[in-house]
């Protein structure tokens, strides 16, 4: 438990592409399909009957598609770069994920049952608290396993680690 003079004082984890990189294809596509709506508008149809099923969905489709494709698309784009923006940093005072900080003391449980399978690891500071660390959104994540194993205290209730 006790650091050594060559032990690592901080674990820098920014966030991984791919997640981002989803966002941002989704938006574009709510944004290109919105631009391809509105380029394509249609008349009013005049008989809004079964009969008519294809002109009133047209219209539909191509009047009021970017009324709801643009907003999706605005949030989309804002979701890939809030996680482009949210950055992992485990020091000796605890772990800092965009605005939530852990202290080493407030961990309850470190949840290691999904480190195997899905590289997921969760730390339980509180009872209701929980701080899902997961390798697909975050960069130097095997560093970042073996930081927390080394500054949680002893006491912590450990789940799914061998010996």
């Amino acid at each position: 438990m006790e650091n050594t003079p060559h032990a690592q004082a901080t674990v820098e984890c920014p966030p991984a592409k791919d997640p981002a990189v989803r966002w941002f294809i989704f938006a574009t596509m709510m944004l290109g399909f919105a631009v391809w709506c509105y380029s394509d508008r249609r008349p009013v149809p005049n008989t809004w009957d079964f009969k008519h099923i294809n002109e009133v969905a047209a219209y539909l489709v191509n009047n009021w598609g970017p009324v709801l494709l643009v907003p999706l698309g605005l949030l989309a784009a804002a979701m890939g770069l809030r996680h482009l923006s949210r950055k992992l940093v485990a020091d000796d005072e605890g772990i800092t994920y965009g605005r939530k900080h852990v202290a080493w003391n407030q961990v309850k449980v470190l949840d290691a049952s999904k480190l195997q399978s899905k590289s997921i690891l969760a730390i339980q500071y509180d009872p209701d608290g929980t701080l899902v660390l997961d390798s697909w959104r975050l960069q130097n994540f095997r560093q970042l396993v073996a930081f927390v194993e080394q500054r949680l205290p002893e006491d912590v209730q450990r789940r799914g680690v061998e010996g």
